[in-house]
């Protein structure tokens, strides 16, 4: 089992996010609609190639168009132990199992089943909507049985 933990960044409106500091490098972000008093997540993704501003372009010719009211989106920079190498395929199971549990309705895969790794994610910062910890179910109910919580 490997763990990671993601400090948020956000939320920044969509159009200017692109001039924040936290929209270089790798990690993961997360899309959320304003509307009424609850943000509603629409999209989960990751970069590790290319910047979030890459990935927002994309996102924007795609299928961002057709949101309607506010979008805001929040960053994520993946940490790990100290000495284990971040790769690509490790920054995809963290994202797979994002969308797994989650399910927000713009992704595409990942949403009926994840068959990376066994990991648990740890959500810090500005988290939104995101639940504190979550990973493969087994491992996040023995974790949250080993601090007393239910």
């Amino acid at each position: 089992m490997e763990w990671f933990k993601i400090n948020w960044q956000g939320a920044y409106p969509v159009d200017t996010a692109h001039t924040k500091s936290g929209a270089s490098g790798y990690g993961i972000y997360a899309m959320y609609q304003m509307s009424g008093k609850t943000p509603k997540l629409l999209y989960i993704g990751e970069t590790y190639r290319q910047s979030f501003a890459g990935r927002l372009k994309q996102h924007k010719k795609q299928w961002l168009f057709r949101v309607n009211g506010k979008v805001v989106i929040h960053f994520g920079k993946i940490e790990t132990a100290k000495n284990v190498h971040m790769t690509q395929s490790k920054v995809l199971d963290v994202e797979g199992v994002l969308i797994h549990v989650l399910v927000p309705p713009y992704n595409t895969v990942s949403k009926h089943g994840y068959s990376g790794r066994d990991i648990i994610v740890f959500n810090t910062g500005k988290i939104g909507t995101l639940p504190k910890l979550l990973g493969n179910q087994a491992l996040v109910t023995t974790i949250k049985e080993v601090m007393g919580k239910k």
